[in-house]
């Protein structure tokens, strides 16, 4: 119907190179839309590898924090490593956190931490050690394609500019998703 109106329309004010011109203008603009489209397919972490960790301190105010490609070592991916590990640069963290864990040869279920290199700073405070035996990294899936885990770690508190033992510890509770990179696989 659209395509009539448009013939008749044209045929009586335009030359048919006119209309041709309209045409091939069509058609460009219809694969440049189709490529707008799908211009990012290969920009997913599916693809390029990555993830994210969704945490809370102290269960107040859900935090998500994207993680690159070289934020978390699997074992054995692009190294000779029998260990997970899962770091947040402070430069990556609008607000200034930064965190490193580690869980030696990582398993389903649950997984104890390497107490000396699981490490937290929030907001830039001075670097706060896990505390206490209630600390673990539950790991639900890992595969080829896909890690994820849930976190339960208590740091010492470190909040007030220096670590006080003898305040409660601070409870880090989150979320892990990581695809494995394409090339990685």
């Amino acid at each position: 119907m659209k395509f009539a109106f448009l013939t008749s329309h044209f045929s009586k004010t335009a030359t048919p190179a006119r209309f041709a011109q309209l045409a091939v203008g069509i058609v460009i603009t219809s694969i440049a839309a189709s490529l707008t489209a799908c211009s990012g397919i290969n920009d997913s972490w599916e693809v390029k590898g990555g993830g994210f960790l969704k945490y809370t301190i102290n269960g107040k105010d859900q935090i998500k924090q994207e993680l690159s490609r070289d934020d978390v070592e699997i074992p054995f991916i692009r190294n000779n490593h029998h260990y997970l590990q899962i770091r947040i640069p402070m430069e990556s963290s609008e607000r200034k956190d930064q965190l490193s864990i580690l869980v030696n040869n990582p398993k389903l279920g649950n997984n104890n931490i390497v107490p000396t290199y699981t490490w937290i700073q929030v907001q830039g405070t001075p670097k706060a050690f896990v505390k206490g035996d209630s600390n673990y990294v539950h790991i639900d899936q890992k595969d080829d394609t896909k890690w994820t885990a849930n976190i339960h770690l208590h740091f010492t508190d470190c909040r007030q500019g220096k670590c006080d033992e003898s305040l409660p510890p601070i409870l880090f509770e989150g979320r892990l998703h990581y695809w494995i990179s394409e090339d990685d696989r």
